[in-house]
């Protein structure tokens, strides 16, 4: 029933999905208060030298985007390709693609910063090569099922992250594109390494490094910036090139401080209502430790 409510949803013209959200984005805030505890805490932490005035209206704004780019994934499943197009802008585009040219494979590490749903869409219209998209399924199955197909509409191949490493076993002659939002936090059994993130000790998967050491993938990291609602810019960066380390967390290292820069720069962006930092003690769980 649920997914056949989004279904409709997804075919309101922009104009009112717009309205819908922001609507929603009061609800959530005002009454409901979603989260509110979990999103001050964060932004008071990560910020401690911005005012009370400066949390309260990235918190508005954060409301905001959170239900923008909830509505903005639900028109996956309407919206044309040229439509997508004509929102989302690759500033480099050559970038991936000369690598893909050259024959060689690679890894795209982006976060939870604006439409990430978007992201790997307007990738997926505009290359060519293949687009294997790691995801943590949900446990809802037809929800999950709603969301993979979302996923998959215009080509990407969504891989469940515990099939990674198979997938990259069975498809290594293939030339392609390896997708990972890699700013999850990973559970506590989990954790290979800790790291300073926006005045906090953090814990981040190490899928990058362990997948570009393994294969000997080049990095490159996928930054989005919201130009105005309902437009988005992506430029694409080289985070490590080869040869990759099969020891150490390069790439995680890499990556965690160009995300903090993107973060200062549009903070509203990012997914503040996540427990992000729930795991609090940093220790060795398996073979590698930072604090």
């Amino acid at each position: 029933m649920l997914p056949f409510i989004l279904r409709r949803i997804a075919k309101l013209p922009f104009p009112l999905l717009y309205a819908l959200s922001s609507f929603t984005a009061f609800v959530l805030q005002y009454i409901v208060r979603y989260r509110a505890k979990v999103i001050h805490d964060n932004l008071q932490n990560s910020f401690p030298e911005k005012s009370i005035a400066e949390i309260k209206q990235i918190t508005r704004d954060f409301y905001l985007n959170l239900t923008d780019i909830s509505f903005e994934s639900l028109k996956l499943a309407d919206i044309s390709k040229e439509e997508l197009q004509k929102r989302v802008t690759i500033t480099n585009l050559d970038l991936p693609l000369s690598i893909l040219d050259s024959g060689q494979s690679h890894l795209g590490l982006t976060s939870h910063l604006c439409n990430w749903e978007w992201l790997l869409q307007i990738c997926t219209i505009q290359s060519s090569y293949p687009i294997d998209a790691v995801y943590k399924p949900i446990h809802n199955i037809k929800m999950d099922e709603f969301i993979y197909n979302l996923r998959a509409r215009f080509g990407a191949h969504p891989v469940a992250m515990k099939d990674t490493l198979r997938e990259l076993i069975k498809n290594r002659k293939t030339v392609r594109s390896i997708a990972m939002v890699a700013d999850q936090t990973p559970p506590h059994s989990e954790i290979q390494h800790w790291a300073m993130f926006l005045n906090q000790y953090t814990a981040f998967y190490v899928g990058g490094d362990k997948i570009g050491g393994a294969m000997q993938m080049p990095a490159l990291f996928l930054s989005m910036k919201r130009i105005k609602r309902g437009y988005y810019e992506v430029t694409f960066e080289t985070l490590k090139s080869l040869p990759i380390a099969k020891e150490g967390h390069e790439i995680t290292d890499l990556y965690i401080k160009k995300l903090e820069a993107c973060i200062k720069e549009q903070p509203a962006n990012w997914l503040w209502s996540h427990r992000r930092w729930k795991h609090k003690e940093a220790k060795v769980v398996r073979k590698s430790t930072v604090i």
